[in-house]
């Protein structure tokens, strides 16, 4: 059910509504005030504005990378899973020829 907050990041006020509970709200709150923070530290002249386009450009940046690790992951997982179908198929045909070989010479 959406709620409406009110939160505070870098001294700015802003009215939000969302899904998240009021922890996943404060949570993610506070990473963004934190961000935020220091980039506004690192450069005492940028406005609020821009630190907030940057927080953003560097969260954006952050996630791309994670969705190429997913993906990289994600094929590595498919071509284990094939490797392992094969070896499995194998498997089988051996436990068969082992199975005919004990029944031709036992």
């Amino acid at each position: 059910m959406q709620q409406k907050y009110t939160l505070t990041v870098a001294d700015v006020e802003i009215n939000v509504v969302s899904d998240e509970s009021p922890e996943a709200v404060e949570a993610l709150v506070s990473i963004v005030d934190r961000k935020m923070r220091e980039i506004l530290q690192k450069s005492r002249t940028c406005p609020k504005t821009e630190a907030a386009i940057l927080c953003s450009l560097d969260y954006c940046s952050e996630k791309i990378r994670a969705q190429r690790k997913i993906k990289a992951i994600e094929s590595k997982l498919a071509m284990t899973e094939a490797s392992l179908d094969e070896l499995i198929e194998e498997n089988e045909a051996l436990k068969r020829e082992l199975a005919e070989l004990k029944k031709n010479n036992w």
